[in-house]
């Protein structure tokens, strides 16, 4: 009975520490492919809201889950001035971006630091995106990234804080004032997968976080030299907490009630053989 009730007990304990909150997953496709994005989310049941960018906007209404109107503004992460599109519709070797984009090549200028971790180099030169209403999903497309400066180095604090490699031309996703994640680095232009696809230097940069959701979103690339766009068509959704699987992140207190309850569940079973 006590091996029973013990076992009962570590069970609960793995169930608290499997239901902990989930790493965002991260997408970097081919334009041609961004259905695999949209795919996941309308797999949950919810449905993906789409905003083409056009120049001299900043500022792009939608309905939100709850049916109400709602906003995405976006400005300049290091003036917090509202940004306009100013690019145009980029295009290359054939496949273009599906709306207008903003100029967003990386510059010099640290921030994004969060939790005592360091700041990242180029965090200043990003976008800002800011809903009204949450969402935890979003994405949009880029233009001319991996087509140089993948030999930049990172410096040692950034790399070891963020678990990043050294070298790369990289684009950098931070939610709500959170550390960032990197969820695309280049080290040669078949690093990009439009490139690798059809040999354009055209891709979309996505990231789903069901653990929750977010407000604000900020953007930007660390290859310092290249010139780098953003824009096309903004995708966002609010999926059921939960529903996306990503890498489950054992809170430590969860695992300390692991270990204990079958160091409980061992010493039962040897008194009982006792």
């Amino acid at each position: 009975m006590i091996f029973k009730k013990l076992a009962a007990v570590a069970s609960l304990a793995l169930f608290a520490a499997g239901s902990s909150v989930a790493a965002p997953v991260v997408y970097n496709l081919a334009l041609p492919n961004i259905s695999t994005f949209d795919n996941v989310i309308t797999a949950t049941g919810a449905s993906v809201t789409t905003a083409q960018v056009t120049s001299g906007a900043s500022t792009f209404s939608y309905v939100d889950l709850n049916g109400h109107a709602a906003t995405v503004t976006v400005t300049r992460t290091d003036t917090g001035a509202l940004a306009t599109a100013d690019n145009g519709v980029y295009s290359n070797n054939g496949r273009a971006l599906s709306g207008d984009a903003w100029d967003i090549s990386p510059q010099r200028g640290l921030g994004g630091g969060v939790g005592g971790k360091p700041d990242i180099d180029g965090f200043t030169s990003g976008l800002t995106f800011t809903f009204s209403s949450p969402v935890n999903a979003f994405g949009f497309e880029i233009g001319d990234w991996a087509t140089c400066c993948t030999g930049n180095t990172r410096s040692v604090d950034v790399q070891n804080a963020y678990s990043v490699p050294a070298a790369g031309s990289g684009l950098w996703i931070a939610f709500d004032g959170g550390a960032a994640t990197l969820p695309a680095n280049a080290l040669t232009d078949t690093d990009n997968p439009g490139f690798a696809l059809e040999n354009s230097y055209t891709n979309f940069i996505g990231a789903i976080d069901s653990s929750g959701t977010f407000s604000k979103i900020t953007f930007f690339g660390d290859g310092f030299g290249e010139f780098l766009v953003a824009g096309g068509t903004l995708r966002f959704a609010s999926v059921a907490i939960g529903s996306v699987g990503g890498t489950e992140l054992p809170e430590p207190g969860s695992i300390a009630l692991v270990g204990l309850a079958l160091a409980g569940v061992v010493a039962a079973r040897r008194r009982k053989n006792a």
